[in-house]
């Protein structure tokens, strides 16, 4: 159980107790509901799931940015960076200050991010559009902008249905400006791999697509649906006789395959896509996917750098909800903090399949591992890298695997550092045994 969180063997040994109904108790509790309020705003109650995905924008949007922007230090014409929210919204936040919507979070985000970058010597221009179609949210969303012009962005915002927009959208973008575009609608017709193609095939652009799985997962037994499901996912998918977790891997990476289809590249600068499970607060079932398209490999892996952070914070949303929701059932209280207890393990890989993957990678010889490649990794095994790190050690530890480029002996947790500009070489011990 070495995924699992505990505060202490004394939190441990106290867990069959119950916190007497006395004023110290009370005050117990309400420092147990602040904690737990630190970890979900007010804001997002009945819709935790909503907080992962504006986290996970969040954390990459501003690493995007500023990796960009630090790049074009050297490059000459100034750089100009625009940001996309293709179904702005806002939704789910009545508030004025709207600080749990997409709208808030991307603007406070390129602001912090255009000052950082000027704290460096760059200077950028960064601006932003905001496409809504529904009349009362447009009208909120154009209020909210008039009253943030005084941040650095250049905010915009249209109107209207985004498919019947999508070429004043990049007429708005220009030719020449990277792009990030947020593409979040509350179906998943709209994100259908024929209606994305004429952004998709647009250079030096990025896009993090939400793939609403719980409702097209539904469409997909239904039978006059296939049709359009077809259409949506840019091939015909068949999933008869396939467990539900092989249907959900089946559907993603069908799309994933569809959306890097439409746009021609060279093996050395080609689409890539990854993607992020959010999972429904409550149940053990997901909700959707965030997929997100890059064409440089470190996308990839930064993207899942965030991911996995997403993830731990997932895990203890979840965890709060739980046990919020067992408190209320049973009308007690444990003398821990809700979500205390986080099952860290939870939707991570076995360790056995991430070592048998190593050495069915390495089965063929010694492999140079650099950032392309281990994009390479990422991409076709949906893992994080902290579980691959994991493995080398164990696989090295064992004296299974060997890192033949440095001295991994000085390295405990990250043996592998195939960020280095030419990566690093691991191999396959001869007679260290078969895994599988």
């Amino acid at each position: 159980m070495a995924g699992w969180s505990v505060a202490g063997n004394e939190v441990a040994r106290a867990i069959a107790h119950r916190v007497s109904t006395t004023s110290s108790s009370s005050a117990m509790m309400q420092r147990m509901d602040r904690a737990a309020a630190t970890l979900i705003p007010t804001s997002y109650d009945g819709r935790e799931q909503a907080l992962i995905k504006h986290r996970l924008l969040e954390q990459y949007l501003e690493k995007l940015f500023f990796i960009i922007g630090m790049g074009s230090k050297n490059g000459g014409r100034p750089m100009e960076l625009c940001y996309v929210d293709c179904f702005a919204g806002p939704w789910g936040d009545s508030s004025e200050a709207m600080e749990s919507t997409s709208i808030a979070i991307s603007l406070k985000t390129l602001d912090s991010c255009r000052r950082t970058l000027a704290k460096f010597g760059v200077h950028v221009t960064i601006r932003a559009l905001y496409v809504e179609a529904n009349p009362t949210s447009f009208s909120r969303l154009r209020a909210y902008l008039d009253t943030v012009q005084a941040l650095s962005i250049k905010s915009h915002c249209l109107q209207g249905d985004f498919v019947a927009l999508r070429q004043q959208i990049l007429d708005w973008v220009g030719p020449h400006a990277f792009a990030f575009f947020f593409i979040d609608p509350l179906g998943y017709t709209e994100i259908a791999v024929p209606t994305l193609a004429p952004l998709v095939s647009r250079p030096r652009s990025e896009f993090l697509i939400n793939l609403m799985y719980e409702h097209a997962n539904r469409a997909m037994s239904i039978g006059n649906m296939r049709e359009r499901m077809a259409f949506v996912l840019g091939e015909d998918l068949e999933v008869a006789g396939l467990t539900p977790q092989g249907r959900e891997r089946a559907f993603v990476h069908t799309y994933r395959k569809s959306l890097k289809q439409c746009a021609p590249g060279t093996a050395q600068r080609r689409l890539r896509a990854a993607h992020a499970r959010v999972l429904h607060p409550e149940r053990d079932r997901t909700k959707y996917h965030l997929v997100y398209l890059t064409s440089h490999p470190k996308g990839v892996v930064e993207f899942m750098d965030i991911s996995e952070k997403a993830h731990r914070l997932q895990s203890k949303v979840r965890a709060v909800l739980r046990d919020e929701k067992r408190a209320e059932l049973h009308q007690t209280h444990e003398l821990w903090a809700p979500g205390t207890m986080v099952d860290l393990d939870a939707g991570h890989p076995s360790p056995a399949d991430v070592d048998a993957y190593w050495q069915r990678f390495l089965s063929a010889g010694d492999r140079q591992i650099n950032v392309a490649t281990f994009a390479d990794i990422l991409e076709e095994t949906d893992w994080f890298e902290g579980d691959l790190q994991a493995s080398l050690v164990r696989l090295m530890k064992a004296g299974k695997l060997v890192n033949r480029t440095a001295d991994v002996r000085r390295r405990s947790s990250v043996p592998l550092h195939y960020r280095d500009r030419d990566g690093e070489t691991l191999g396959w011990e001869q007679g260290s045994g078969e895994l599988f």
